[in-house]
């Protein structure tokens, strides 16, 4: 399996096709896993990047830089120590806030940015504040029963009583529940509420940039854009909401998915 270390930390990472450069962040407890339909599609006239993010599956595990701060610099050095050049940036959820970040430190290394269900870069404080509930049970269980436990857990009560954005009624919803489970002890337990409590509000400063962005959200996204608040910002817009997608909506919706960003890439050229 291919590895590549930087900032401290060693990333499992697959790169895919040819052409101009994209790079894909996955959120927070989500995995690279759900790019697949991205990848067969994208990599046919583009290079890919997909990897998993620090605390998270196939990556080395680390007992600490799971902040925004530090995750940025991982993004950083990944892409430089690959020879990404200038990407156009593909994000989902949490890994909006780094997508974002990144930009802000780096903006003429960003072609263009695609933000997927992106309210996290404005309101990360309202998922760290369920988090907090949430990861108790999750890491009880994990730690004392084990993992085919903790994913009966999320049969249960996904997206009922806990990590409500895991589907209910859709056939992705085994994939999302195995995706959740899929990461260390200590990621439930502290990786992702540091990095939750370390994600300020992204909007005044991305706002002021003058990259080409696009927004993509489902229909039934329980937590869905406000592209209002962006409204400044002077290349940014939002696509029409894909129906009978929620949250993975690259996942769930990919033909409309890949088109949505086919369309944005087209429109750099």
């Amino acid at each position: 399996m291919p590895h590549i270390t930087a900032n401290g930390c060693d990333f499992y990472y697959e790169l895919h096709g040819v052409g101009r450069d994209l790079v894909f962040i996955h959120g927070e407890i989500h995995g690279m896993e759900y790019w697949d339909q991205q990848l067969a599609d994208l990599s046919r006239d583009h290079r890919c990047l997909v990897y998993n993010r620090r605390g998270h599956a196939k990556t080395q595990w680390t007992d600490y830089g799971f902040s925004l701060h530090n995750q940025t610099r991982d993004l950083e050095q990944v892409i430089e120590r690959l020879g990404i050049e200038r990407p156009v940036i593909i994000a989902l959820a949490f890994g909006t806030t780094i997508a974002a970040n990144y930009a802000i430190r780096n903006p003429g290394k960003v072609r263009g940015i695609v933000l997927g269900a992106w309210s996290e870069m404005h309101d990360a404080f309202q998922y760290f504040e369920r988090w907090e509930q949430y990861t108790l049970r999750a890491a009880h269980v994990l730690e004392r029963e084990g993992r085919e436990a903790f994913v009966d857990l999320l049969r249960q009560e996904g997206g009922k009583s806990i990590y409500k954005v895991i589907p209910v009624d859709s056939p992705v919803r085994e994939k999302v529940i195995q995706m959740f489970a899929s990461h260390p002890l200590g990621e439930y337990q502290r990786g992702m509420l540091e990095f939750g409590l370390s994600v300020p509000n992204l909007i005044p400063e991305f706002s002021k940039l003058e990259i080409p962005v696009l927004g993509v959200c489902g229909d039934r996204d329980p937590y869905p854009d406000q592209p209002e608040v962006l409204r400044g910002m002077a290349n940014f817009r939002e696509a029409p909401r894909i129906p009978g997608a929620a949250r993975f909506v690259n996942w769930e919706k990919p033909q409309e998915f890949n088109a949505a960003i086919r369309a944005f890439l087209q429109s750099l050229d």
